[in-house]
């Protein structure tokens, strides 16, 4: 409530762009000088931690302070945003909140120092650092996604990761799965209530939107009534446990053999093997199941930014570290490799890194799968109204689930009007439900 508040605040403030939120106009030289401070949360701020030494080997005039805040970072960014005062001269944002603290005009307009950098991400993590064409944020890590399996499950059973191609193929697996193992083993966790991860996994890869390019909403399409199909028959086929994700029980279940797969993104990994160390080498990873053969196998989620407030006096040393720590190829290989931190910088997917077994994952050259086809995900339309969309859409998905399971068309119509309703933005012209026709 705090935070939605701030938002509010700052949001009635006085906006504009480029002029009220200050440019980085100059590229920094090797003797810039500054103490700067970066709030960061848990293993992302470990691993700038660890960048500090190299960096410092170019800028030997610049020193760095982080300061590591978990949750509480973003809320606390907002609150000195909306203050003027307090804010560090570098902050990571979630990537999917990024366009709504780039709207409040209080971040450093980077497009100066930035624009040559756009071709070096792929699309849909660029497009979600410009507002206006103008540049406020910088990729940082990424989320592709892919499925985590548990290889002495499917060898016992009988199931063979490569033939699985469409996610008909993944539920057809699940109910031999469900039926081999007397019902002891599911085939993913789904919980009625932790529905909206999964769900932004299947849209971003269905090519779904929730709002259109003028920020009208256009939940209602194809591409997510595949999406809501999918879930559909992953429910009916009861090859779904309902464990809610990141609780205790879900963690749990990597050790134990009631959960034979995992649709998750890349840093998915790393808690794998702080979870479940023990279980090395009986893990290996298939590509995300397409809609239908041929199609795109792969999605993000997750993922985050640098931006530097406008208020920092020091924005010549911040960008210095963070075009140093997000833009050279070594400093994101160092982090993918000390932290899993699945870099964004095209350019480090040709690294032979990528192409080295991993032995957590039986030696699979899991690396190399993540990045097929990441410039084939789309780019998200991510308005102010994000977080609050999906929260929305997600009480909506758990009531359905939890009932008949009524048509996916029913529950897009009745959810376009209410997110219309909630948000005050009208429904895009043409969307299926009727609500935005002419």
């Amino acid at each position: 409530m705090l935070l939605n508040l701030v938002v509010m605040v700052v949001f009635c403030l006085p906006a504009g762009g480029a002029a009220s939120s200050g440019q980085l106009l100059s590229e920094p030289s090797p003797g810039v000088r500054g103490d700067i401070q970066i709030w960061s949360w848990n293993i992302a701020a470990a691993s700038l931690e660890k960048l500090i030494p190299s960096f410092q080997e170019r800028y030997p005039g610049v020193r760095i302070s982080i300061d590591m805040n978990g949750s509480s970072v973003q809320s606390r960014f907002m609150l000195s945003l909306s203050a003027g005062v307090g804010a560090p001269d570098l902050s990571q944002l979630q990537a999917r909140e990024a366009p709504r603290y780039a709207l409040t005009g209080k971040l450093t307009d980077l497009t100066a120092v930035a624009r040559k950098y756009e071709r070096a991400f792929a699309p849909s993590f660029w497009d979600s650092c410009v507002q206006d064409g103008r540049i406020y944020s910088i990729p940082w890590d990424i989320g592709p996604c892919a499925v985590y399996y548990k290889r002495s499950l499917f060898t016992k059973y009988g199931i063979d990761p490569e033939a699985i191609e469409t996610w008909e193929d993944y539920v057809a697996a699940g109910k031999t799965l469900l039926e081999r193992s007397n019902g002891q083993t599911k085939m993913l966790c789904l919980a009625l209530g932790g529905l909206s991860d999964f769900f932004e996994i299947l849209l971003q890869q269905s090519g779904g939107q929730i709002f259109d390019a003028e920020g009208r909403i256009a939940l209602y399409s194809n591409e997510t009534l595949e999406s809501l199909t999918v879930i559909k028959k992953i429910m009916d086929a009861g090859i779904n446990a309902n464990i809610f994700p990141w609780s205790f029980e879900y963690f749990a279940s990597f050790k134990s053999n009631s959960i034979a797969t995992y649709p998750m993104a890349s840093w998915f990994g790393g808690l794998m093997r702080d979870y479940a160390p023990d279980t090395s080498g009986d893990w290996g990873v298939f590509r995300l199941p397409a809609f239908r053969a041929g199609g795109l196998r792969n999605s993000n989620l997750g993922g985050s930014v640098l931006v530097i407030p406008a208020q920092s006096t020091q924005k010549e040393a911040a960008w210095a570290f963070a075009e140093y720590a997000m833009c050279t190829p070594q400093a994101q290989l160092d982090q993918y490799r000390d932290f899993d931190l699945y870099p964004a910088l095209l350019s480090t997917h040709q690294d032979p890194f990528f192409d080295e077994p991993v032995p957590f994952f039986g030696g699979q050259k899991v690396r190399r799968l993540f990045s097929l086809d990441i410039d084939k995900i789309q780019t998200m339309n991510r308005t102010t109204d994000w977080m609050e969309a999906v929260r929305y859409i997600a009480q909506a998905l758990s009531k359905w689930t939890a009932g008949e399971r009524e048509a996916p068309e029913i529950v897009l119509a009745a959810l376009e009007e209410k997110l219309s309703r909630r948000l005050n933005r009208p429904v895009a012209p043409g969307s299926p439900s009727g609500k935005g026709r002419p």
